[in-house]
């Protein structure tokens, strides 16, 4: 460990790092006035810094290996040598025996008394990684939670005990609280239940993909009443599609449940969309974003005015990209507004608004009131139409920074897209700083990833016939067999300059602006998707699922 009497103060490095100034330790002592939080606390709560920036910095500065707790995966042998209570006390989390040392992520490492208490505890020497608390904690509850409670047999033997119910006198509650606490466990962003001719199928989507995780006879088909009941639908139509929604707590944590229903031939096909009440803020490295394009998009957010476009398909992570742009602001010093549905990130100092159709506040009508209101920057969550379009170019060339979301396959598709919505080639041209059109791609799980060499056709496809050696993973426990774990950002960015800005205007046609931006180096998506295979962070058979094959090579 690094000598104490030498340790610079947390907060230094973190200036050091370019996280923080002065001005926002200065601002996080008024607070600590009113408040009494610590100051690295509040500096967290004001998305000044992230928890992974600061942890990541403890973790240098004190000389520990850092680690993402989302990942701990520790045999049930291992979580039984402690108890839960007495993990979340101390705020750690076993994650693996090798020899006579454990493995031990936790929040905070300082003095013996915890290296003590462990070595006291299992009679094993403690080997420790420093990580998120939030993530420790989340790890706590999970782990033990599922160990308890096997949610597998759980879910098989409710249904076996549904089955045999022909009076329906049991309810569906106990199943419905199995499949949530299973799609929980296994990281899943949507619940697909689709009926089929002889049985009822329920699908995840995890990292991206749907898999298949259970089958049930087709006579519970009332899991989809008690579903509608639960998200306050009308469980009498069977004939349009329907929305609703409701909200679970989960392992000690809220989630949103946004439900679907679209009639099929065999019956009403469910969807689910699983968000995460509380999400936190990340920054662009921790997205994935390489670190010589960060100064770039940093450029590009720090601009007075005019118009930055995040692009790509629905969850692809654009907005929580733009709010990882948005704290390279110096939100101190700028009025930063934002309209948004819904709004997805808490950020302290931003002024934010959700839309309410119903009364009449929608994007458009949100950007008019927004230039009463003394903006710096405006944020707007989607332009999906005509008249958001022209409000927001139109505040982009009065003197403020928008910034918003668009669909579009890539970046420089952002400009026909513009065209398309009523925006006039001069105006476009004036106001666009960039766009950063993004996807997301699965990460090589890390328990199982292997070294392989590479087939001809991923030589041609990478477009280098000197790779030797790529990564892959196995499939293990931990990926549900998949080989992956987690997600990560591939992009491009097109940065607008004043001779692109000018064959916009003309009007020229894209493949000419397409060779405009390369002579200027534009980050293609296919080079930042390359280097992450070739790096090991992803797989070419993943490159080709997002990307597509004959468009690449």
């Amino acid at each position: 460990m690094t000598n104490q009497a030498v340790r610079k103060p947390l907060g230094e490095l973190l200036k050091e790092k370019g996280f923080i100034k002065d001005e926002h330790i200065a601002f996080a002592m008024q607070e600590q006035k009113i408040t009494k939080e610590k100051i690295g606390e509040i500096l967290e709560r004001l998305c000044f810094v992230t928890e992974y920036e600061v942890m990541t910095t403890l973790a240098e500065q004190e000389g520990i290996p850092f680690t993402d707790a989302d990942e701990a995966f520790p045999g049930e042998e291992v979580l039984k040598l402690f108890n839960k209570n007495f993990c979340l006390t101390n705020t750690f989390v076993p994650i693996g025996i090798e020899g006579q040392n454990i493995q031990v992520a936790a929040a905070f490492v300082s003095g013996d008394k915890l290296p003590q208490l462990i070595s006291r505890h299992t009679g094993l020497s403690p080997t420790f990684f420093l990580a998120e608390k939030k993530k420790i904690i989340n790890a706590i509850n999970r782990l033990y939670y599922f160990v308890e409670n096997p949610v597998e047999k759980l879910i098989e033997n409710e249904i076996n005990l549904l089955a045999r119910d022909t009076e329906m006198a049991r309810g569906m509650e106990n199943l419905i609280k199995y499949v949530l606490h299973l799609a929980v466990k296994m990281r899943a962003t949507d619940i697909h239940i689709r009926p089929m001719e002889r049985s009822i199928n329920i699908s995840f989507r995890v990292d991206g993909v749907l898999t298949s995780v259970l089958s049930m006879p087709a006579t519970l088909s009332r899991l989809i009443a008690s579903l509608k009941m639960k998200a306050d639908m009308d469980i009498a139509e069977q004939r349009l599609p329907q929305d609703g929604r409701f909200s679970a707590t989960i392992l000690n944590n809220g989630y949103d449940f946004r439900v679907s229903t679209i009639v099929s031939p065999q019956g009403e096909n469910m969807v689910l969309r699983v968000l995460p009440m509380e999400s936190a803020v990340m920054g662009m490295v921790q997205l994935g974003f390489f670190e010589e394009h960060i100064r770039l998009i940093e450029e590009m957010f720090n601009e007075p005015f005019g118009i930055i476009l995040l692009t790509g398909p629905t969850g692809s992570g654009k907005s929580t990209t733009l709010y990882a742009g948005i704290r390279s602001l110096d939100l101190l010093e700028k009025n930063v507004v934002t309209v948004e549905e819904p709004i997805e990130y808490d950020i302290p100092l931003l002024r934010q608004t959700q839309v309410n159709e119903k009364a009449g506040y929608t994007f458009a009508n949100a950007v008019r009131y927004f230039l009463r209101h003394d903006p710096d920057v405006i944020l707007v969550g989607e332009i999906r139409d005509q008249e958001t379009a022209s409000t927001a170019v139109s505040a982009s060339t009065t003197g403020h920074l928008v910034l918003s979301t668009l669909h579009t396959n890539s970046a420089i598709g952002a400009i026909p897209r513009l065209r398309d919505l009523g925006i006039r080639p001069f105006l476009i041209a004036d106001s666009l700083i960039g766009v950063v059109s993004q996807r997301l791609v699965r990460k090589i799980c890390n328990a199982c990833r292997e070294t392989y060499s590479p087939a001809p056709w991923e030589k041609k496809y990478l477009k280098d016939d000197t790779v030797t050696e790529l990564q892959r993973g196995r499939g293990c426990e931990l990926c549900n067999g998949s080989g992956y774990f987690g997600r990560t950002l591939v992009y491009e960015l097109l940065s607008v300059d004043r001779d692109i800005a000018k064959l916009i205007d003309r009007e020229a046609d894209l493949s000419l602006i397409a060779e405009k931006a390369n002579e200027r180096g534009f980050v293609s998506i296919f080079d930042t998707t390359v280097a992450k295979v070739k790096q090991g962070v992803t797989t070419t058979e993943e490159a080709v699922r997002v990307l597509g094959h004959i468009r690449q090579v």
